[in-house]
């Protein structure tokens, strides 16, 4: 949902700071600055990749 936290929250019914301490966690397992453009979008390839 664009990096929207809120509306994020909404579409899994959890609580916004859940969605917050989720993404924080991926990143740390991944190792991975997800605050930068070019990291995300190189996740969503991979990602569009795997689903073929």
């Amino acid at each position: 949902l664009h990096g929207s936290w809120d509306r994020t929250a909404v579409a899994l019914s959890v609580h916004r700071n859940t969605v917050r301490q989720r993404i924080a966690r991926c990143a740390a397992l991944l190792g991975a600055d997800l605050d930068d453009p070019d990291v995300r979008m190189e996740l969503w390839f991979a990602l569009r990749h795997l689903r073929g």
